[in-house]
């Protein structure tokens, strides 16, 4: 289970394969319902998100 932490951590989006950058930031702490939400706002349909502890980044896979 992640510690509580103030780390900002990069969004990825990964579509069609590609995994891009996003401009948003989160904290390792967050739950996946908040990063989904922030990821709809930029206009991304996300279906998935997930931690990667090796690289302390999130990931959400999206479709479109």
């Amino acid at each position: 289970m992640r510690t509580k932490s103030r780390v900002r951590c990069p969004i990825l989006v990964e579509f069609e394969g590609t995994m891009t950058r996003s401009e948003l930031f989160a904290s390792e702490t967050e739950k996946p319902a908040d990063i989904a939400i922030k990821i709809r706002e930029e206009g991304f349909r996300p279906y998935r998100v997930r931690f990667d502890d090796n690289s302390s980044t999130w990931i959400v896979s999206s479709l479109g």
